[in-house]
């Protein structure tokens, strides 16, 4: 089957509401005290959780609420690779609410076969049957296909999408494209697998996943969220991590590191 390509009804800026990925105020006072009992406790001295105790035992927090504010902080701050995968899904499925033309059905029959191939590896390679897979998880195997199919087809669309952003961007990869998707602990490294990758001859079939990452990551910049349906102003999502880990700069008396 030829290459399909895809337009967009717009490739404006996509504006969404992407809400904060919210963690529960339970799990920051467990993480207060955990930090307390390290970071301020004598052997044998255990933490709580009242003004008079914090006030007493650290130089930067007055109070437990101004404890919580440092904790809270540090979580949200260490937590941001759960919240732009949560903002990336939402931007993504907006994006592919523009794209045109309809999926061929043959690549959505393709796609939808892969998703099962991969369920169903998955299954086995825990030891179980795909029947006993849904029993833990209280669906049907229908149930459980009919969800692969739909993510399957969502996935499909927004790969479209971004596909058809990139064409119109008329983006070109670069060597450091290619560092995007290939893992690695450094630079030297990637850049030492992306060699060994040209070498055996598969760079062209990382090109299109290299070339969608690079339109992901502009496609995100670009875009305008809230956190909220009732903030009053968008902001460019490319600007909200600078403003989140530059919020030490703009309170110093509460947010002070955690080392």
């Amino acid at each position: 089957m030829a290459t399909p390509r895809f337009t967009l009804s717009s490739y404006d800026p996509v504006y969404v509401v992407a809400e904060e990925v919210r963690i529960p105020e339970e799990a920051v006072r467990e993480q207060a005290l955990r930090w307390l009992a390290y970071a301020v406790c004598k052997d044998g001295e255990q933490p709580k959780l009242t003004d008079q105790w914090v006030k007493a035992h650290t130089d930067d927090f007055k109070s437990v609420d101004e404890l919580l504010i440092f904790i809270r902080y540090n979580m949200y701050r260490d937590n941001r690779e759960i919240q732009q995968l949560a903002d990336q899904d939402v931007i993504c499925r907006e994006l592919a609410t523009r794209l045109v033309e309809d999926l061929p059905e043959e690549l959505v029959e393709e796609s939808v076969y892969a998703a099962n191939m991969r369920l169903e590896e998955m299954v086995s390679r825990n030891g179980m049957t795909l029947e006993q897979f849904c029993q833990q998880r209280g669906v049907t195997t229908e149930q459980m296909y009919a969800d692969v199919r739909e993510r399957a087809i969502q996935s499909l669309r927004e790969d479209s999408a971004l596909d058809a952003y990139a064409q119109h961007a008329g983006l070109k990869l670069e060597a450091e494209d290619f560092y995007a998707i290939i893992p690695g602990d450094s630079i030297q490294d990637k850049a030492h697998k992306r060699k060994q990758i040209e070498l055996d001859g598969r760079l062209p079939q990382m090109e299109s996943y290299a070339l969608k990452t690079k339109a992901l990551k502009q496609v995100m910049e670009d875009a305008m969220i809230k956190r909220k349906p009732t903030d009053t102003e968008w902001l460019r999502y490319g600007d909200t991590s600078a403003d989140v880990l530059n919020a030490n700069k703009q309170f110093p008396d509460s947010f002070v590191s955690l080392g």
